[in-house]
């Protein structure tokens, strides 16, 4: 609270003291680089097209109905979000391999260092029918930024399985960038906008992208000098992310949920029906657009059925 107005109407130096500090506080925003997913559901817009008014409460079919699409639009993307989330729970609490170094042999302030390896914080947004999710690389905030990699990765082939089991595709874009986080879960910055133009003008087919610059982030940690515990942690689990990718037919780096290093090394817990739910949704969906005469989405099922084919193939 400010002082009491001196005669002369002047305010006491203490409380212009005070708004000083708070503005400076207040003015005060971080830049730095972090990794950002753009994910978007598929199909979304033809559903919130369908949502033109409220339903008459005492008509049991309209209530029903409005349901149902409620359902099929914000509960479909809350869902998303939510699985995102545990599978990034559960992918992002590993153990770090330790390589040659003997986890007993390392000194006290080692093991603590080491412990907090698994601190891998992230933000998911949710924006209509897409989500956002970033996380920073500053390693004042994680001391493993890669391992927030590792878990966005495989979160989101996981994901990305799992929501095309249940007939709703989506596509994606990952990268690096300068970014700032305007407010706590809100960014915003080149990170965004790559992340986002991936997605939206790249991807193409209901698949998720990854940048060039996070490629570069990956390849540079992998190659660089393994001088202590963090370095050497930082290397390898580097290395795992790049494990989950693989480039596809025009070149794009993209997540890969049926390759042999998730299916065998990530995701055993997948029963195979899950991907045989997907893989027959992916059918249905290229056969359905081509009756409809609509070509172009057709064609990028036919672009998703033959990057399925090829790595069941090589599963069998």
């Amino acid at each position: 609270m400010c002082r009491p107005k001196k005669p002369g109407g002047t305010v006491q130096p203490l409380c212009v003291e005070k708004m000083k500090r708070k503005r400076k506080s207040e003015d005060k925003i971080d830049i730095g680089y972090y990794v950002v997913a753009f994910i978007d559901l598929l199909g979304q817009q033809d559903r919130l097209r369908s949502l033109r008014s409220l339903p008459d409460e005492s008509d049991y079919n309209q209530m029903k109905e409005f349901i149902k699409d409620l359902k099929g639009t914000y509960g479909v993307v809350t869902g998303m979000r939510n699985l995102f989330e545990q599978f990034f729970k559960s992918y992002s609490n590993k153990k770090y391999d330790l390589s040659k170094t003997n986890y007993n042999s390392l000194t006290p302030a080692q093991k603590k260092i080491y412990k907090q390896l698994k601190n891998n914080p992230i933000h998911i947004e949710s924006f209509s029918d897409s989500i956002i999710v970033f996380t920073s690389l500053r390693t004042d905030k994680a001391k493993l930024p890669t391992g927030g990699i590792w878990g966005i990765f495989a979160a989101a082939a996981s994901t990305a399985l799992f929501s095309l089991a249940t007939g709703h595709p989506l596509r994606g874009g990952i990268d690096v960038g300068l970014g700032m986080e305007i407010k706590r879960g809100e960014i915003y910055g080149p990170c965004l906008s790559r992340a986002y133009s991936l997605e939206s003008k790249i991807a193409g087919y209901p698949r998720i992208v990854v940048g060039k610059e996070c490629l570069k982030y990956l390849h540079d940690t992998t190659n660089q000098k393994q001088k202590d515990i963090i370095s050497k942690v930082c290397a390898g689990s580097a290395n795992e992310c790049l494990k989950l990718l693989t480039v596809d037919d025009d070149g794009c780096a993209i997540i890969d949920y049926l390759g042999d290093f998730f299916l065998n090394k990530v995701g055993m817990q997948i029963e195979k029906d899950i991907i045989d739910k997907a893989y027959n949704n992916v059918i249905q969906f290229s056969e359905k657009f081509r009756s409809e005469g609509n070509t172009k989405i057709a064609f990028r099922y036919t672009l998703l059925r033959s990057y399925m084919e090829h790595r069941l193939n090589q599963v069998k």
